[in-house]
Parts: C-alpha cells; structure tokens; sequence
C-alpha cells in the first residue's frame, strides 16, 4: 500500500503521525492510541528496511486476471493454484491482488506452498483487506510460516496427525463475523485438527472490520532440542493480538522454519463453510525479514 503516513520508532512504541499530510513542517505527533488498531496501519518502507529478504507486490502486474501460472511465479511456489476468481486491479494508488470467492463454493480462493532456507526465527507480514461485501462464513485459511521435515511427505495440516518431528504450520484463519484465531498444526497439538488460539486485544477476542486494512506480521522462533520453547507472536497494525512461548516446532531440532503457506480460502471440508455471496479480499506487501517490519522489539 503506498498511503503515506510519517511515522518514527522511539523506544518500544510505534509513533504516527496525524495532521496534514503537507510538508508544513509541524506535524501532530504521540504514541499510537490501541483504539486505533483498525484504523492506522504502520509505515512501512518496503523499498529500504531493513532485514527484508523478499517483499512480493503487483506494481509491476497488469491490470486484469490473475492465474495460476503468475501466481506461482511470483511467489515461487512449490505448487499453488487459484480456484476462485483473482485480479489485479488498482485500489487507493497501488496494484493489489483481489481474491473474489464465489457464491455457494466453498475452498475457492488461493492456495500455495513454498520452500525457504532453513531459519532459526523468522518474520512474516502481509497486508489485508475484506472488502465491504465479504462474507466471513463459519470461517477460513490464512498465510503463515511453517517447517517440513524433509523426509516426511505429509504436510502438516489437512486435520493430519503429526508424530515427532513430521513438521509444524502456523496459519492463521478468520472466523465468524471476522473474529481471528491463530491455527496452528505443532509437536504438542491437543486436537485432531490444528489448535486454535484467539487473538485478542485489550483483552478481548480480536475480529477483522470490512475495509479495513490490516499489516499482518507473524515472528517465528524455533525451539531448542528437546525443549518446549518455540515462540510465535503475531501483531496486527503494529499491536500484539497472539503470543505463545512454549511450544514444539522440532522435537530434536532436525529442521527450522522452510516453508511458507499463501493461502485465503473458506473452509473446513463441507458445504457449511461457503459463501453466501460473492466475497472479496484485498492483498499486498508478502515480506519475509529478519526483523520486524510494523512494531520493534
């Protein structure tokens, strides 16, 4: 997204600022109010921050469809296709994707996997908007990290058991109304399918808002060997809504984060979970980093 907003990082508060987006050389400055978590997205220098490693936008994309094919090159996917309908039109100064989910389908979206190189911690962010009209259902998938053992060949999702060390994902997905959960497929898991933890802010259950714009960004750490000490926090427009420090990613450390899953899809595996009309988001900005992009530490 290129709105500008002059922003400034001291100690460990984002600061925004208000007022006149002229150079009128006096611009209202103060920490950003938590009220605002829906309505201020962090600057973010895309071009020049540091500890980026890959930052995937459509500004070099033509206005029109958007296919299987540019979508796996763009992201270099190991597989990926789009089953919804996807385009790339120009929203508020920049090219975006937008995912269209259709009516009465559910798992029409996007969906693609990717290998990395192998991280001991990781920080991924993406931008988001649900358009006016979308239809949040019973709910659905989202982008996160993830780590595959290479020797095994089931990914760790699709409500599959994991043994020791069969691999781990960090997806997130909305659910009714919007609310957010992370879903998360770990060492440690309790459910048949992923686990689920709420986002929450100022100590309630955070939900997305329509059009609204969200900068999305999960920081990954793998655990020590033998130790339930893996972390993954995720922040939203700058603010923590997900911590969880004591998990099990690899058993005996045999792998790290490798993977990626871009994914924005509805469901679950019935027809519950379709749309009841035509449903569209808004993506941009797919960063990987080496350090946070929309808070400091």
């Amino acid at each position: 997204m290129k709105k500008l907003l002059l922003c400034v990082f001291t100690g460990t508060f984002l600061v925004a600022c208000g007022g006149s987006s002229s150079n009128d050389g006096n611009p209202q400055t103060g920490p950003l109010d938590p009220s605002k978590i829906h309505d201020v997205v962090p600057y973010v220098n895309y071009n020049d921050a540091p500890g980026i490693i890959d930052n995937i936008n459509f500004d070099g994309q033509q206005n029109g469809e958007y296919t299987s094919d540019m979508f796996n090159s763009d992201f270099n996917n190991e597989w990926g296709s789009v089953t919804g309908e996807a385009n790339i039109i120009d929203r508020n100064g920049s090219s975006q994707l937008a995912v269209t989910h259709p009516k009465g389908y559910y798992k029409k979206g996007i969906s693609g996997g990717k290998d990395l190189n192998e991280f001991d911690e990781l920080y991924f962010s993406y931008e988001i908007t649900f358009g006016k009209d979308y239809d949040f259902s019973m709910g659905g998938k989202m982008p996160g990290l993830a780590g595959l053992n290479p020797s095994v060949s089931e990914k760790p999702d699709g409500c599959n058991t994991i043994g020791e060390d069969e691999g781990f994902s960090l997806r997130s997905m909305f659910r009714e109304d919007g609310r957010v959960i992370g879903y998360f497929y770990h060492q440690d898991k309790t459910k048949s399918c992923g686990d689920e933890i709420d986002y929450q802010h100022e100590g309630k259950n955070f939900s997305f808002q329509r059009e609204k714009t969200y900068l999305i960004e999960q920081y990954v750490k793998m655990n020590d060997a033998n130790q339930a000490n893996g972390i993954v926090t995720i922040y939203v427009n700058g603010f923590k809504v997900l911590e969880s420090t004591n998990m099990t990613f690899s058993e005996n450390g045999i792998h790290g984060i490798n993977y990626q899953f871009t994914q924005l899809w509805h469901g679950g595996n019935s027809d519950g979970w379709a749309v009841d009309r035509d449903s569209t988001a808004y993506l941009d900005n797919f960063t990987l980093s080496t350090q946070p992009l929309s808070y400091t530490k």
